[in-house]
């Protein structure tokens, strides 16, 4: 079995807001990266070691940190301490099992967590990445799982270009843009996914096999897999914006409402894909049993011609001194002829009928 699907329970037992990871384990250090930026200007810095390092907001820039690594309890908790967020805040960060969700802490701090998904071309599964954000006055600080690229780099790269509406707009836009991003990833997956079926579709119609048959079980794992991680992504959207958000301007709330249509999307997308995998194995059986039948059918077929041929050599393969044509000169030619146009009859009967 897959460690993905090992629910693992490092968590029980222990008082709420304990600080444990629950997660793959990693040997990199956590990566911190600070921006920030308003419509003039950008600063980014890496923050190699948070003991030195003095959080200084102003009011006329919109400050980014993203942690790029989330194994490391004590660095969490530090910048717990900086930024002060609540224990269960810091809690749902290291569970990488955590469903999606948002929390409204005292109105001063929004929390959200969702899962990033990537396809892996070489083991053709899904990858899910957990991810959070929390976003204050001002500021935004997002948390993801070490992996070996920074999934929020076409964000920063869009700051350093000062393209699009980042740089104009505030933390709200820029947490907009961050979920945005994860949901677009999501199409890409959905299109790698959608050009495997079409394949294992075509491998189905031409020669179905054991080996189509374990794709097409993968492929509904991943499929649920994905489903699981992105559902809860929909009801979380719906009510953040039906609820009055301090933190969010109406402007974002149009942006929030266009990702929660994509969101809805691609659930429906992944259902349809879904009910095209059961009628894929409905194909694959249809497909075997015709398989079947043709190999029954050629079989039956040569067993119904060599019936007469075994009842000629039957007869005639009786040890009896008197029987007519037994001693004819003739004889072994004249039963070989009747035999060849015993088989000729018969394989023109079953043209006839389509049987051939």
């Amino acid at each position: 079995m897959s460690k993905r699907y090992i629910i693992q329970n490092k968590n029980l037992g222990t008082s709420p807001g304990t600080l444990t990871y629950v997660g793959k384990e990693v040997d990199f250090v956590t990566k911190i990266l600070w921006t920030s930026y308003n419509f003039e200007e950008y600063e980014v810095a890496k923050i190699p070691t948070l003991d030195t390092f003095n959080v200084e907001l102003t009011d006329n820039k919109t400050y980014w940190m993203n942690v790029d690594g989330i194994h490391e309890p004590a660095v969490i908790a530090t910048i717990g301490d900086m930024f002060t967020l609540h224990p269960l805040m810091l809690e749902d960060i290291l569970n990488t099992q955590q469903k999606p969700k948002f929390e409204y802490y005292n109105d001063e701090q929004l929390f959200v967590t969702l899962k990033m998904i990537e396809y892996n071309p070489y083991t053709r599964e899904v990858e899910i990445e957990h991810l959070s954000f929390v976003m204050g006055d001002g500021y935004v600080i997002s948390f993801q799982e070490e992996r070996s690229k920074d999934i929020f780099e076409p964000i920063l790269t869009r700051i350093k270009a000062s393209a699009g509406k980042t740089r104009k707009n505030g933390a709200d836009y820029l947490l907009y843009s961050l979920i945005d991003l994860v949901v677009d990833n999501y199409f890409s997956v959905l299109d790698k996914l959608s050009e495997n079926m079409e394949r294992l579709e075509e491998d189905i119609i031409k020669n179905p096999n054991p080996k189509s048959l374990n794709e097409l079980y993968s492929m509904k794992r991943e499929l649920t897999l994905m489903r699981r991680a992105i559902f809860p992504l929909r009801e979380m959207l719906a009510n953040l914006i039906r609820e009055e958000a301090p933190l969010i301007t109406s402007n974002t709330g149009l942006y929030l409402r266009d990702v929660l249509d994509h969101v809805m999307q691609v659930v429906e997308t992944i259902d349809s894909f879904r009910d095209l995998g059961a009628s894929l194995m409905d194909l694959y059986l249809s497909q075997a049993s015709n398989k079947m039948n043709n190999v029954m059918k050629v079989l039956t077929v040569i067993s119904v011609i060599f019936m007469p041929l075994t009842f000629v050599a039957g007869i005639y393969g009786m040890n009896f001194d008197y029987m007519p044509e037994l001693h004819w000169q003739y004889g072994y030619y004249v039963v070989w002829g009747v035999m060849i146009f015993l088989v000729i009859t018969m394989l023109l009967w079953f043209k006839r009928k389509n049987w051939l």
